[in-house]
């Protein structure tokens, strides 16, 4: 007499499908090839899923798909020299035309002349302001996660940027973003990446409490790199007279408020970006609705009465409370999308909080498009 073969629920029969379903899905991702999941591993969490990996023939330099994906990044396996790259799939073209140079047996300088050759002849699009690159590294002896952000033939006092290197800071695990290169076609925004799994081993230094702080002009400079620090401008607004009072006079595009009381913020933008927000505050103080004031602010922007803060841009931001983050960078990129720049779009504010946020894009597609940047691990840090 045969066994007989109990029968369940329908209802239950589906949930016991999901189940295995799930558990097939844990264990095939378990399973992964480790060669995928290194190549992944520079990326954010929301870009791994979907990201492609590919490598190129050492050979024919063709690209070989390892893993196809449908997002907007693809990963290359560690290479040899113990790094793992990430990149925009925007610059593809760009990346094949090289490793085919490379393969064929062409110095760097001619590859250089080459992928310049086609992007002039428009064969291959010129990387755009704002691509964001991924990558890792195994040792501590160099940056071990670092985003790069490509800023071709940009200048760091047109975008507000410092170019004091952070390579120490950031090997012991406190470094904040500085561009390199600037004024060529290879310039670049480094973004250390303090305080993940995958970062260089370091302390956080000790918070300083920015409220005990009450120099205006040093309280106002807070937010700043240190070489920023004593070549900014500081000024503050009067909001009753609608005047820029100038407390200290700067040799560089950066401008400084000193905290306000309100907000809770303290704030460094290129000083093109306060002109807008002195005529906001003009407009709200005259009585003009925050809707009105905001489309006048625009339509002057639109119309050239008033400068628009430059693509590629950086803000500076301090707060004093850990139910916000602490310390922001903030990089503009007006009109761009994620898909074109390579950016992830999931908040990390909660990562943030707990002092190993990682850089997102926000208001992607609209004018107000940024990248925000948690600074983790400094003296003005989230703990």
């Amino acid at each position: 007499m045969s066994a007989r073969i109990p029968k369940f629920p329908k209802a239950l029969t589906l949930l016991l499908g999901v189940v295995m379903l799930a558990a097939c899905g844990q264990s095939a991702s378990q399973n992964q090839d480790p060669v995928i999941s290194e190549a992944l591993r520079p990326l954010p969490e929301d870009l791994r899923a979907d990201a492609t990996v590919y490598r190129y023939n050492a050979d024919s330099g063709e690209r070989e798909i390892l893993r196809e994906g449908d997002n907007h990044v693809e990963c290359e396996p560690r290479s040899d020299d113990g790094f793992t790259w990430c990149y925009p799939t925007s610059t593809a073209a760009r990346r094949d035309l090289r490793a085919r140079l490379v393969a064929e047996g062409l110095s760097s300088e001619e590859v250089a002349e080459r992928i310049t050759a086609a992007e002039m002849d428009g064969s291959v699009a010129p990387s755009p302001i704002g691509s964001m690159m991924y990558r890792t590294y195994d040792e501590g002896d160099r940056i071990q996660y670092l985003w790069v952000v490509v800023l071709p033939d940009q200048v760091a006092s047109d975008l507000a940027m410092p170019t004091g290197s952070q390579r120490d800071q950031s090997l012991a695990g406190q470094g904040t973003p500085w561009m390199m290169r600037e004024g060529t076609s290879g310039a670049h925004l480094m973004i250390p990446i303090n305080g993940t799994e995958f970062s260089n081993t370091g302390s956080t230094a000790p918070l300083i409490d920015a409220k005990t702080i009450t120099d205006p002009v040093t309280q106002a400079t807070l937010p700043l790199p240190d070489d920023l620090k004593n070549v900014a401008t500081v000024s503050t607004f009067d909001a009753s007279t609608g005047q820029r009072v100038v407390l200290r006079e700067g040799t560089s595009t950066v401008e400084c408020r000193p905290h306000d009381p309100e907000s809770g913020f303290t704030r460094c933008y290129h000083q093109d970006g306060w002109v807008s927000r002195d005529m906001n505050a003009r407009l709200l103080a005259e009585g003009y609705s925050e809707d009105d004031a905001s489309a006048s602010v625009a339509k002057a922007v639109e119309d050239g009465a008033i400068p628009s803060t430059p693509m590629g841009s950086l803000g500076y931001r301090l707060y004093g409370e850990d139910d916000r983050i602490r310390l922001l960078w903030v990089l503009r990129v007006p009109g761009a999308t994620a898909t074109e720049l390579g950016m992830p779009t999931e908040s990390q504010r909660d990562n943030a909080l707990a002092g190993r946020g990682t850089p997102w894009m926000m208001n992607e597609g609209t004018a107000g498009a940024h990248l925000m940047i948690p600074i983790n691990s400094t003296e003005l840090s989230n703990r």
